[in-house]
């Protein structure tokens, strides 16, 4: 396992999602890293980066806040030729001019455990900070030793924490000054996260550990069972790892604390979930399960939903794939994330969605009554609705009544053998007319 090259440091290599980023130089510098966002500031994202996390039921998360939040469809939407709905706007950052992340509560709080997942600490866990003294192989907040003819750095963060302004692919990576100050950027009154206020604000190794401690950095490893010792994944792969941060100094085995390496999750199968069903869910990704010293650790599937979680067990587990049947959900938006012993994934957003379903269109007279369900409660729009139509052409009518599973349209010119369609926020369906009234 031992290796003579001193090039390397820190690194936050996390398989980068459902978006197909490239891998950065391997071995670093510059390390491409993901901590649940891509490793850049906001300015620099594009949709593509958004949808590293937000894969899932990102229409109905948007459609929620039209009942919920007062908008309109076509606050989002053009009307198309006919006057219909057409494409939404497709890129993020046309409405999302500023990062909401960090001014979440828990972001607020510094609890960052709750987005990031083990990748990172919380400060006020509990978790393990060396007392002592910084000692030779202590990792420095830039570096301890530079090779003056080569420019490498070792002992350190900035061994493979460096900026790289044209990198192979994605987003542009910045140095940990520029990333650390987009956290929250202008508030003078967060400087003491960082910043050792009675050493003059000076970078300590130990108030970097408040957020990156012993056992967060020594179990985060890029897909573990096929780069164990490999140098350039990670900060355990191989001896060379970890003399980037700790200079000279080579572990003999496995870094302390080290064990159910942090699981990362690149997708999950299901664009929504369907609101009342039970569904079953492929999870992919990395480190679901492993073995470290002879310990075998395996994950379980954790649903958020608020305050309180749902602990579920996988049907099917490998190191990069979990079958998992999630029960019954009312609508709303919720949280999944993967747990191996006590560390966690980053949280991605589900969304569980009522899915519109035509029972039966019977026609009386001049009325239409249509059952099903997932019809929702009201109408928010005028491009949403109940139409029919007789071979293609719209009929004119109107709507006596609505509500979740029954409405009643008038329509004078309707028969047997018309197709009525009701379309929600959330998807449309289409009948046959059925009756006694024939054309």
């Amino acid at each position: 396992m031992k290796r003579t090259r001193i090039l390397y440091g820190l690194t936050i290599l996390v398989a980068v999602l459902s978006i197909s980023i490239a891998l950065a130089i391997v071995p670093p510098p510059p390390a491409n890293q993901d901590l649940g966002i891509y490793d850049t500031v906001y300015g620099g994202f594009a949709e593509d980066e958004c949808r590293a996390c937000h894969s899932s039921g990102v229409p109905d998360a948007h459609h929620m806040l039209v009942p919920n939040e007062g908008y309109n469809c076509t606050d989002c939407h053009k009307l198309g030729p006919s006057g219909g709905i057409d494409s939404p706007i497709r890129d993020c950052v046309k409405c999302h001019l500023a990062s909401p992340h960090h001014e979440a509560d828990e972001a607020l709080d510094r609890h960052c455990s709750y987005c990031h997942g083990s990748l990172v600490d919380d400060y006020d866990d509990g978790h393990y900070i060396p007392t002592y003294n910084s000692s030779l192989i202590t990792p420095d907040t830039s570096y301890n030793w530079k090779n003056e003819t080569t420019g490498k750095k070792w002992g350190g963060c900035e061994a493979c924490h460096e900026a790289n302004t044209t990198p192979v692919s994605g987003a542009t990576i910045h140095d940990n000054y520029v990333t650390h100050h987009n956290i929250w950027p202008g508030d003078n009154e967060k400087c003491s996260v960082c910043h050792d206020m009675v050493a003059g604000a000076n970078l300590t190794i130990r108030k970097c550990e408040d957020c990156h401690g012993v056992k967060s950095l020594h179990n985060i490893q890029y897909d573990y069972a096929t780069t164990e010792g490999e140098l350039g994944y990670g900060h355990i792969g191989d001896s060379w790892d970890c003399m980037g941060c700790h200079a000279w100094y080579e572990a003999a085995s496995d870094a302390p604390r080290t064990g159910p390496i942090t699981p990362s999750i690149d997708e999950i199968s299901h664009g929504k979930l369907v609101a009342g069903k039970e569904t079953v869910v492929t999870i992919t990704g990395n480190n679901f399960k492993n073995t470290v010293n002879g310990i075998y650790y395996t994950s379980d599937v954790v649903i958020v939903t608020g305050v309180e979680t749902t602990t579920l067990t996988p049907d099917y587990i490998t190191a990069s794939q979990i079958v998992v049947t999630i029960p019954e959900m009312a609508e709303g938006t919720y949280g999944l994330r993967v747990a191996k012993s006590d560390m966690k994934s980053k949280m991605v957003p589900i969304v569980v969605a009522s899915q519109v379903t035509i029972d039966s269109a019977k026609i009386r007279g001049a009325t239409v009554i249509v059952r099903g369900s997932g019809f929702g409660d009201e109408l928010y729009d005028e491009s949403l609705g109940v139409t029919i139509a007789c071979e293609g052409n719209d009929l004119e009518s109107s709507i006596s009544s609505w509500d979740s599973t029954r409405i009643v349209v008038k329509c004078l010119t309707a028969a047997a053998g018309d197709e009525v369609t009701v379309t929600t926020l959330y998807g449309s369906d289409s009948a046959t007319i059925v009756g006694s009234r024939i054309r």
